[in-house]
């Protein structure tokens, strides 16, 4: 009996001394377990801000960037120069609003040194703008323009009726009962005849109808003045009228002018310094 309670005794003991064993063990391996989970935990979380870090510098840099393209397109797509004709051009609509298919001329000649500038009104069937030449930058419609030396002068009638705006624009197909044969170059014909002080020559250009004038004492100058616009026209095109046009140019210092129908509207150009500037004023109308 006593040699069974020893061998019991031992066995338990045995039995409990693995058990201490193992369950220490156990608390051991968990422990490393916790701490490996731990240091994983901690690497994601470097990771995680680190990466966290490097989009926001990638988000400031790229913030930046865009900033400095804002500020190059900023820089570069400045509004034009007061005083220049693509401000002036721009200002004129700005005044002319709220008239919409506002058509102006894309060129207005000044002097070397000069600048431009404008007086546009709306009138109550159309609207004005008299260019004007300025020694220093002024705005569109400053008082100051009222002193201002006019370059050119271009007007918008509106008509209630296609054929009223039509009879404001005489057409004459002319021949050569019309006066005595000029060859003008470029193929085409012009017919002089003279009356009243005034010698002219007379010429059609598809729907336009055209006059170079002068005194009687200065034939030979008026001559001279069509076969220069002739020749001027070769490489320019007129506005295409509808249904007509009429452009009168002289040698002296008679008014220039230049007029059309464009449906129910007649444009109108006058006030120019030379016939040549009336010219390159009327085919840049757009």
């Amino acid at each position: 009996m006593k040699k069974l309670t020893m061998l019991f005794t031992i066995v338990l003991s045995v039995l409990l001394i693995a058990g201490c064993s193992y369950g220490s063990g156990t608390e051991s391996g968990y422990s490393s377990a916790a701490s490996s989970a731990s240091s994983i935990q901690q690497q994601i979380g470097s990771s995680a801000a680190a990466s966290s870090s490097e989009t926001a510098g990638a988000s400031s840099a790229a913030a930046s960037s865009g900033s400095v393209s804002s500020s190059s397109v900023n820089q570069t797509t400045g509004a034009a120069k007061l005083g220049t004709l693509s401000r002036t051009l721009a200002d004129i609509r700005i005044a002319l609003k709220p008239r919409s298919g506002i058509h102006l001329p894309g060129k207005v000649s000044v002097h070397t040194g000069n600048y431009i500038s404008a007086i546009a009104k709306n009138t109550s069937n159309g609207y004005t703008v008299t260019f004007k030449q300025t020694n220093r930058p002024l705005k569109v419609n400053a008082p100051q323009l009222a002193g201002a030396a006019t370059v050119v002068k271009f007007s918008a009638t509106v008509y209630q009726t296609r054929s009223e705006a039509g009879k404001q624009v005489s057409f004459h197909k002319y021949g050569k009962s019309d006066g005595s044969p000029v060859n003008l170059g470029h193929g085409l014909t012009g017919y002089a005849d003279a009356g009243a002080g005034t010698a002219g020559i007379s010429w059609n250009e598809g729907r336009w109808t055209l006059m170079a004038l002068s005194p009687t004492s200065d034939t030979q100058k008026g001559q001279a003045l069509a076969k220069q616009v002739v020749n001027y026209l070769e490489s320019h095109s007129l506005p295409v009228p509808h249904q007509y046009g009429v452009i009168q140019v002289y040698t002296d210092s008679r008014q220039n002018y230049a007029f059309w129908q464009d449906g129910r509207t007649i444009y109108q150009l006058t006030g120019t310094a030379s016939a040549l500037n009336l010219l390159s004023t009327a085919v840049s109308v757009r």
